[in-house]
């Protein structure tokens, strides 16, 4: 019998060694990807900035946002850098910084954001750039709009069946995208009673708490009993003020009623957090539409919480009523 010679049967077992291994990391990358597939993980981890004017601790619209895009995190696992209580004339200059470092995702989180973003987004085509209720001409921008006018009339609708001095009140930031939900609100107070006053106080921006503070003192003192605002570091204190006299309110944004328990009937809530999840989703799905994208009551991103017990189950009931027939356009 001859005798093996060892070199080409140590070169026999090295090929089969390294096809082993070759097939073994093939395998071990697929499992890897079939893994990140069903876990909805993105190959490369995303970078998204969520870019805010206020504090983070607003207990509304700010804090919503970041508690949002928290969750969500756990769920993606991106990585995320937050830019809080930024000044008007800042933005521009925040939004470079950010986009020439490569993130993927910037979220400015309101109207105000949305004209800086136009300018900038030319220039950074791998960015895509979403902002609320404001413009976006660029095929890398994204503005979300709240379909507010039928939010409106419910919340009119739940003040003027619980007003008794025929009185209600409305405090708004003096700003074009937020007459909807009052013009919404004002028609649901005429159809449930045409005799009630709407009285309306202004202030210049979502952040005046001083304004806002002795707007809802003015109007409480001319005798309105409801009284609801639309404002992001607004709200606390409107309610404050409310409890302190004694009247009711309604709450805005995220559920309120824990603020004042005995005098906020309930809050329209603008759920935050189903909104960054469609558009997250959308997002790295590659399906987030450019140009404006409108949410309201159908998509359950506004809705009623549910109701303090000074709300009768009639009203309760009214309401539903109103609701089935708004999101069903009947």
């Amino acid at each position: 019998m001859p005798k093996l010679q060892p070199f080409p049967v140590l070169f026999a077992c090295l090929v089969v060694a390294l096809l082993v291994l070759n097939t073994s990391q093939f395998l071990t990358s697929m499992q890897h990807l079939q893994q990140m597939e069903e876990t909805d993980m993105p190959v490369r981890q995303l970078r998204i900035v969520l870019m805010l004017e206020g504090p983070t601790y607003d207990q509304g619209w700010n804090s919503s946002a970041l508690e949002s895009l928290l969750d969500l995190q756990k769920k993606y696992g991106f990585s995320l850098e937050v830019a809080s209580n930024i000044n008007p004339n800042q933005i521009t200059s925040v939004a470079k910084d950010f986009a020439s470092s490569g993130y993927d995702l910037i979220f400015g989180h309101g109207v105000i954001f949305s004209h800086p973003f136009s300018e900038i987004a030319p220039y950074y085509p791998e960015t895509r750039f979403v902002s609320f209720n404001g413009e976006a001409p660029h095929i890398n921008q994204t503005t979300i709009r709240y379909d507010m006018y039928p939010a409106g009339y419910l919340v009119g609708r739940l003040a003027a069946h619980m007003s008794r001095s025929r009185k209600v009140g409305y405090i708004i930031a003096d700003k074009p995208t937020e007459y909807d939900q009052l013009n919404g609100f004002t028609k649901g107070v005429k159809d449930t009673s045409p005799k009630i006053e709407v009285l309306v106080g202004k202030v210049q921006d979502f952040n005046d708490i001083k304004g806002a503070t002795e707007a809802a003192k003015e109007i409480i003192s001319k005798g309105v009993d409801v009284l609801y605002t639309t404002g992001d570091s607004l709200n606390l204190p409107v309610i404050t003020e409310a409890q302190r006299a004694d009247v009711y309110a309604i709450g805005y944004i995220a559920d309120q009623r824990y603020i004042a328990p005995n005098h906020v009937l309930a809050s329209m809530i603008q759920d935050v957090q189903q909104c960054y999840r469609m558009i997250l989703s959308e997002f790295i799905a590659g399906s987030l539409p450019s140009g404006t994208v409108t949410y309201g009551l159908k998509e359950g991103v506004n809705r009623l919480s549910s109701y303090g017990p000074m709300v009768p189950q009639e009203v309760r009931e009214a309401l539903a009523r109103d609701l089935n027939r708004l999101i069903n356009h009947r």
